[in-house]
């Protein structure tokens, strides 16, 4: 794989998770899901386990093809940049993507013999697809042309989208 080809899939997934945590978010009101019909949770779980996916594809495996460590510009300093940037700790971080990699397979790749789902807090996943995608659009701009130039505004953008799709969310 060529470094274009790695820079447009590293974004891509960037996109891909923050809009699905946007459009999972926007489904709950004040910790209640706003649905008690069978297809919204059904693709509000899926749209859970998906960014689920997607971010630990850029977090989660170290020798992945789309992790970090494959683009970045700097990744011997990349992960103190990061949690700099969304303010955590790296040890805050690294039990985060623990929780992500267990969810993952325990949960979705694998249904285990945990009787009880334990979904990580997705303010982490968000703010660190953006910080990736950030720096990733500001390196590399000539391989990204097509895609939404504000990931945050994007992430908002999807949210508000997803909020006036679900019934009784507004």
């Amino acid at each position: 794989m060529n470094q274009r080809d790695r820079v447009q899939g590293l974004d891509l997934l960037c996109y891909h998770c923050t809009r699905n945590v946007a459009y999972y978010r926007a489904g709950w009101v004040d910790g209640v899901f706003v649905s008690k019909d069978d297809f919204w949770i059904n693709a509000n779980s899926n749209f859970l386990d998906i960014s689920v996916l997607e971010w630990c594809k850029l977090f989660g495996e170290w020798n992945g093809k789309h992790h970090w460590k494959q683009v970045v510009p700097k990744p011997a300093t990349f992960l103190h940049d990061l949690c700099e940037g969304i303010d955590v700790t790296e040890d805050v971080f690294n039990a985060h993507r623990n929780e992500m990699k267990t969810y993952r397979n325990k949960f979705v790749a694998h249904l285990d013999a945990e009787r009880r789902m334990r979904i990580p807090s997705l303010t982490i996943v968000v703010d660190s697809a953006v910080f990736l995608g950030d720096l990733v659009r500001k390196e590399y701009q000539e391989f990204l042309s097509n895609a939404p130039a504000n990931l945050r505004s994007y992430y908002e953008e999807r949210y508000e989208h997803g909020r006036s799709h679900y019934p009784n969310a507004t």
